[in-house]
């Protein structure tokens, strides 16, 4: 059976203990739910001040007759500035998360995939990659005749397509965070990576329910969504690259190509496009074209190459053989603040015949710094912790095939040890 491995900032992820797979869900949903009554404060007054200013809502007001039908309708004609509003309130839900981890689970934000190393270059790819991917979806959409592009839209207001653009990059990223920087990273800590993986998904598919015009083959291609983004997260090892590939796809789909996003129609795109009826297998319906076959082709296509890469890069691998690096028997080194740790030697501390093995003490900050050679770090400066992070054992390895094993022999009774020497300029690094 095969997992994949971790990313570094998950690994640092790993140092906290991580809960249930329930646990993990419920505080999920508990995030979600106050995020939803935070962005309410601001989307509410916005909702009341467009009502306020209908003449149908304020008729009805003032005879004191509510026509159920009129209000459907005032509700689903509301004006796309509404709409803006409440993409610029999603940045509270990256803000409810993001407080949660900082201050209740002390985890650094660069557990979450905010690494700061190329960040830009990222984030700017994803973009790229996002408009790409759907722009292939509605070709694909297109050639089987399932839509029909009637050319530049007529009435486009600029300023609505800079406003939704900016609001989807909020939007995007927060359900990024949310479902793959929080619920999949934490559940990686537990769990290995593919349940945390398939957990996560299904709950970024339940989270679009209420959604109008959502069917089975629509959850279908949202988990998909959900597992190509975590695999995007994990083969470039950070949450740029996916949460600006979610924010462009739900900005072209709507905004450039003029298609519901999700269920949701957006009124001012840059192209007018029509559906067929009888084709809602291929273009979605009235949910879009992510209800269709075309988007499952394009993300079980973006699977496959996402895990293909990470196969080539030998981040796939047997689940015996991650266990024995990432914990089980085999020893691991961490370097912490308090300085070298090692895990997994319960067989060399515990065991009676081991009877010749080195003594064990702390090793601090000053004498680690006091190193000027790999030959000084012995196996008498060495601490044991079993709770330690761990880091990947092909690090610790490729470090000894880059630095040496500086190993020495004394003579005693029965027994050769041998003494590792590692590069302190890597852990530094």
């Amino acid at each position: 059976m095969k997992d994949i491995k971790k990313a570094l900032f998950m690994k640092e992820a790993a140092s906290g203990k991580g809960h249930n797979i329930l646990v993990e869900i419920c505080i999920a949903v508990l995030l979600f739910f106050i995020g939803s009554t935070a962005m309410g404060f601001i989307q509410v007054p916005a909702i009341i001040a467009y009502l306020l200013s209908n003449k149908d809502y304020m008729s009805m007001i003032m005879t004191g007759r509510l026509d159920t039908q009129k209000m459907l309708s005032v509700m689903s004609d509301m004006p796309e500035w509404i709409m803006i509003v409440m993409l610029f309130a999603e940045i509270l839900l990256t803000v409810i998360v993001l407080f949660y981890c900082r201050f209740f689970e002390k985890r650094k934000l660069s557990t979450l995939g905010f690494v700061k190393k190329g960040m830009f270059k990222q984030y700017v790819l994803g973009l790229l990659a996002g408009a790409a991917a759907f722009s292939v979806v509605y070709l694909i959409c297109v050639i089987t005749g399932s839509v029909k592009c009637s050319g530049i839209a007529t009435d486009i207001i600029p300023l609505y397509i800079t406003g939704y653009f900016l609001g989807y990059m909020l939007q995007g990223m927060a359900e990024e965070v949310l479902c793959r920087g929080y619920l999949m990273v934490s559940l990686s800590r537990r769990y290995h990576v593919t349940l945390a993986i398939v957990a996560s998904s299904l709950f970024f598919a339940f989270l679009h329910s209420a959604n109008s015009g959502l069917s089975p083959l629509a959850y279908l291609n949202l988990f998909l969504f959900g597992v190509f983004a975590s695999l995007l997260l994990l083969d470039f090892g950070n949450i740029w690259i996916a949460g600006a590939f979610h924010s462009v796809w739900n900005f072209v789909q709507g905004n450039v190509y003029g298609v519901q996003v999700s269920g949701m129609k957006v009124s001012n795109s840059i192209l007018s496009t029509s559906y067929t009826n009888g084709m809602e297998i291929i273009n979605g319906g009235s949910f879009g074209m992510e209800g269709g076959l075309s988007v499952s082709f394009v993300f079980l296509a973006g699977i496959i190459m996402l895990s293909y890469h990470l196969y080539k890069k030998g981040d796939i691998v047997d689940l015996q053989e991650l266990e024995g690096v990432n914990g089980g028997s085999s020893s691991t080194i961490s370097v912490t603040e308090r300085g070298i740790n090692i895990t997994g030697m319960d067989s060399i501390t515990s065991s009676e015949d081991n009877t010749n093995a080195p003594d064990i003490k702390n090793v601090n900050n000053a004498d680690y710094n006091n190193y000027n050679s790999p030959d000084e770090i012995n196996a008498d400066n060495i601490i044991i912790n079993k709770d330690a992070d761990v880091l990947d054992g092909d690090i610790i390895k490729n470090n000894n095939l880059n630095s040496g094993i500086n190993a020495k022999e004394t003579d005693t009774e029965n027994n050769n040890v041998q003494k590792t020497a590692f590069n302190q300029d890597y852990f530094k690094n």
